[in-house]
C-alpha cells in the first residue's frame, strides 16, 4: 500500500504502447469513488472469467453499473470484445500514475 494507493506490476502487452510489459502502475482504490470513472480512464479490473487474475484496461464505454473496457493493443488485447461488458464491482482502481520498467 502507498498511502490511500496500490502498486502492481504489468505483464503483457494489451496496452501498448501506453503501458508497457514491466512497468508498474500507481492505482487509486475504487472503493465506493464511482464517480471518477470516465470514458477513456485506465483501470485495474478483475478478470471476470479468471478468479484472481487482474487486467489493466481502458473505459471505452459506461453504461453504469457496466463498463465495456479495452485494451490500447487491438490485436493482442483480452477485453470486453471477447468476454463482454464487466460489472462495476470488477473494476478494482483508477491508474494514477505509470512507472515505466527502466525507473524502477
Amino acid at each position: 500500500m502507498l498511502g490511500l494507493r496500490q502498486h502492481c506490476r504489468v505483464v503483457g502487452d494489451s496496452m501498448h504502447p501506453t503501458i508497457k510489459s514491466g512497468d508498474t502502475l500507481i492505482y487509486i482504490p475504487l472503493k465506493e469513488k464511482i464517480h471518477l470513472l470516465k470514458k477513456g480512464n485506465m483501470v485495474v479490473i478483475e478478470h471476470p472469467q479468471k478468479q484472481k487474475t487482474l487486467l489493466v484496461k481502458r473505459i471505452f464505454k459506461l453504461d453504469l453499473p457496466f463498463l465495456e473496457v479495452r485494451g490500447d493493443n487491438e490485436f493482442n488485447s483480452i477485453d470486453s470484445r471477447q468476454f463482454g461488458f464487466i460489472s462495476i464491482e470488477n473494476v478494482i482502481g483508477i491508474v494514477e500514475q505509470i512507472i515505466p520498467k527502466n525507473l524502477d
